[in-house]
């Protein structure tokens, strides 16, 4: 009794022709990537072939934009034991190379005639939420829309001057300390940190687990302990500093001789860091107390994000 053995392949189609390209793909697959992007940045997944004839430079070449679906397939050549859909693509550029002769391509999960990503357009927006400005561009671009964050910070007013939809959106996240992905034709906002606090799907031990290397990494010199935020009041005309606790008298006595007395300021402490870390300060345009506390919070977390790295 012959028994199949367990093997993890790559499943292609061409979305414009509905054909698989699987099977014609995998003989001469030498490399595949499918990269899911954190936030920022579009979904990718590229792949090398082998191509001694230049059959996939000729002939079998699909044009720049089309659409591609990929998914990474688990079990053997006649039953699937799971299937991971890794999204649709599409193909933003190929390359060939030799010698020996090798094709490649790339895909994103952005589609590239859409306005969301390089159309540069300059507009305000006023007495709108980040989660409105997101639903209204997401339609506009005809994608799919998902917001999975119970932080929803509203602007009076926020000037988008020469800059595409989805670097607009970029940095008012980037502010509020969200994430941003375009991913399978859906615009995704969501909450890192809530994220981060989920129970984990699976946890791997060694000496147990199928780990064969593994490597992690702290790095001080880029740990931030604090971030100061330095905003104008519009209300105040008295010099008042929001935060002070975090001051020294010295600072305390500063802010008093300030030049501009509708200056303050927003000290945010991060505990996890240790006492040695630096300190970080900006300039940021705030309504309240609150909302410099938020730009503080979210500013320290990207500084801090890559305190610890690892791989396995």
């Amino acid at each position: 009794m012959s028994v199949e053995p367990i093997q993890t392949r790559v499943k292609l189609s061409f979305m414009a022709t509905g054909s698989g390209a699987f099977e014609s793909l995998i003989p001469d697959m030498l490399s595949f990537t499918y990269d899911d992007k954190e936030t920022n940045e579009a979904d990718e997944i590229s792949f090398t072939l082998k191509d001694p004839t230049g059959k996939w430079a000729k002939s079998l070449t699909p044009h720049a934009g089309a659409a591609v679906g990929a998914s990474i397939v688990m079990g053997t050549v006649s039953t699937n034991i799971r299937n991971i859909y890794c999204g649709k693509f599409y193909i933003d550029s190929m390359r060939v190379a030799g010698h020996p002769r090798t094709f490649e391509m790339r895909a994103v999960s952005i589609p590239l005639n859409k306005p969301i990503r390089r159309t540069l357009k300059s507009r305000a927006w006023e007495k709108k939420d980040l989660k409105g400005i997101a639903s209204q561009i997401a339609k506009e671009a005809k994608v799919k829309f998902l917001f999975d964050s119970s932080i929803n910070p509203t602007f009076d007013r926020q000037d988008q001057k020469r800059e595409s939809d989805l670097k607009f959106l970029s940095r008012l996240c980037e502010e509020a300390g969200l994430s941003i992905k375009v991913t399978d034709e859906q615009l995704v906002i969501f909450d890192q940190a809530q994220y981060e606090k989920k129970k984990p799907v699976k946890t791997l031990t060694l000496g147990e687990s199928d780990i064969l290397s593994w490597e992690f990494e702290t790095n001080q010199s880029e740990t931030y302990k604090s971030c100061t935020v330095t905003y104008r009041d519009p209300k105040t005309k008295s010099a008042t500093s929001a935060g002070g606790f975090y001051l020294t008298d010295e600072e305390k006595e500063s802010l008093k001789k300030a030049a501009n007395p509708a200056v303050l300021t927003y000290t945010y402490v991060d505990p996890l860091v240790e006492e040695n870390g630096q300190e970080y300060a900006i300039k940021k345009r705030a309504k309240s107390v609150a909302e410099a506390e938020r730009l503080a919070k979210a500013q320290l977390r990207k500084l801090n994000a890559r305190r610890i790295t690892g791989s396995m």
